[in-house]
């Protein structure tokens, strides 16, 4: 495994951390809202009882005179049991501050709240209670309660997440391992996706990419059995002759000459055929479209081409074409056209007709070519414009005719790019044994 594939985390690792990181943050949250609510509600509530509890006592104090010793007695032991039960301080001090009576103590340094309570028909007298804040316990018990339960979900939500998480990413691990082998040079090597719809998306994506490559290294390696096949017989015609003549085994007459010019035309045409596909893959960036009537389109084709169509025997026929201008580059749309011809010279029989014209659907102009060839198999159709694809039986049925060729397979796929980059498209409209006819459409100016 190289450096890049291993970097960085497990997504399944991290997944499980956000996880724990979202539900750790929503139980932080949670325990301080609650510790907040609980607090204020808890002080309410015991304030709210002290206050009644200090509220009876300061009435019954109402009128009660404290220089007699065995009342003040009876006030210390009333206010006693007051301070006891909470764990606290109650004092009865005058109207001018005086201490009257006290009974009770608070723990030191522990938080305390106060409640005061004057008492009616005394000159200023004031009852208060000090009690140490009764909810620090409860809060304490609560927070460590809180704090436990949330460790032991982090630690249930990790292992769980991390199950989950796992699982879930186990497809993508799949699909990786499958592109590291399909990198490895095994281009049979498919993804299956998990059951969720985006891991099932990545791998179908996936498998389609690795059988598009696969079929083109399949092509390439066609192609270049047949090129080598196509280069390969004019070279050694032009080396035996060149070599004959060198030997003086026979004349360097004219006949001979034109023998060795003929091979050397036949790998150069393939030659060119392949430069040819590098323009036109770059037609887009080197395009400059111009309104062009579709009539001088077809007219320059068939004009180009009638040395071709006279040596095949093949009769051209263009139909009247409306006089509407197309928005292309008219070399870039010429070139491709005259393919699509090409192609339908080459796969018509001897004395067969090829027809072109064309027609418009308001936004568009479409020219139509049709041969009276044996058609494309069906199996052939969806390849047909493939760099390098060769259907056997156009080609067995056009290698014997009259000036018969092979084709080097790019001509379709060089007026598809050409097509493309003028913002048009081609297309098999129909083919069986009575022809095939090819659509070019383009837009209109």
């Amino acid at each position: 495994m190289t450096a890049r594939a291993s970097r960085g985390q497990p997504l399944s690792l991290r997944l499980a951390l956000l996880l724990s990181a979202a539900v750790l943050g929503v139980l932080l949250v949670t325990g301080i809202a609650v510790n907040r609510l609980v607090s204020r509600s808890l002080t309410e509530e015991l304030t709210a009882v002290q206050r009644d509890r200090i509220t009876l006592v300061a009435q019954q104090l109402d009128g009660i005179d404290l220089s007699v010793p065995r009342t003040r007695r009876a006030v210390e032991v009333v206010l006693q049991r007051v301070a006891r039960p909470v764990n606290g301080r109650a004092e009865l001090r005058g109207g001018d501050g005086t201490l009257l009576a006290a009974a009770g103590n608070v723990p030191a340094s522990a938080p305390t709240d106060t409640v005061e309570e004057p008492v009616p028909g005394a000159a200023g007298w004031v009852l208060t209670i000090e009690v140490p804040r009764a909810e620090q316990p409860f809060l304490r018990v609560f927070n460590t309660t809180l704090i436990v339960a949330g460790v032991l979900a982090v630690g249930a939500l990790m292992l769980v997440s991390t199950l989950l998480s796992d699982r879930l990413t186990r497809p993508l691990r799949g699909v990786a391992a499958a592109a590291r082998r399909l990198g490895a040079g095994d281009l049979g090597s498919r993804a299956a996706g998990g059951a969720d719809r985006e891991s099932a998306e990545l791998a179908d994506a996936f498998n389609a990419m690795a059988e598009r490559l696969q079929r083109s290294e399949e092509l390439r390696r066609r192609a270049a059995s047949d090129m080598a096949h196509d280069l390969a017989t004019p070279a050694t015609v032009l080396e035996s002759q060149l070599q004959a003549m060198v030997d003086g085994i026979i004349p360097a007459d004219t006949e001979q000459l034109e023998r060795a010019r003929a091979a050397a035309t036949a790998m150069s045409g393939i030659i060119v055929q392949l430069r040819d596909l590098v323009d036109a893959e770059a037609a887009t960036l080197q395009r400059s479209a111009t309104p062009t009537p579709v009539s001088a389109l077809v007219r320059e084709a068939a004009r180009a081409l009638e040395p071709l169509f006279a040596e095949r025997q093949v009769r051209l026929e263009v139909s009247d074409a409306p006089d509407l201008p197309v928005l292309a580059d008219p070399l870039q749309a010429g070139r491709g056209l005259r393919n699509v011809l090409t192609n339908a010279a080459q796969h018509s029989p001897a004395e067969g007709r090829v027809t072109v014209g064309a027609t418009t659907d308001g936004t568009s102009v479409v020219i139509r070519v049709a041969d009276q060839g044996p058609g494309i198999p069906e199996q052939d159709v969806p390849h047909v414009f493939e760099r390098f694809y060769r259907a056997d039986r156009a080609r067995s049925h056009a290698e014997p005719g009259p000036g018969a060729r092979s084709g080097s397979g790019i001509g379709l796929t060089i007026a598809r790019e050409l097509v493309r980059a003028n913002g048009g498209e081609v297309w098999v409209e129909q083919t069986g044994p009575a022809g095939t006819t090819f659509a070019i459409s383009l837009p209109r100016a």
